[in-house]
């Protein structure tokens, strides 16, 4: 009974080192694949100043605007009214 006891014990720890391996490989991987030469990053600029943009601001213009009811703030279903804007604006 022990020596069977003892051959699980060792296989199943093989196959948790085995998984380890195996996530250590694939996240290796997955940061090689994301510092790929030739990739680039698109950065939006703000509409404003041309600084790094850090969000998308309602602009105000879309004739059918909507408020919340809770916090009375407009905005739009329309994507095309919200422009890029850095923190300072």
């Amino acid at each position: 009974m022990g020596s069977s006891l003892t051959t699980i014990v060792i296989l199943v720890s093989v196959i948790h080192v085995a998984a380890f391996a195996v996530m250590i490989w694939i996240r290796i991987q997955r940061d090689e694949a994301d510092q790929a030469p030739g990739k680039s990053v698109n950065i939006a600029l703000c509409a404003v100043c041309g600084e790094p943009a850090t969000y998308r601001g309602y602009d105000g213009l879309d004739p059918n605007e909507r408020h919340d009811p809770h916090t009375g703030r407009a905005w739009s279903d329309d994507v095309t009214h919200y422009q890029p804007l850095c923190a300072a604006h």
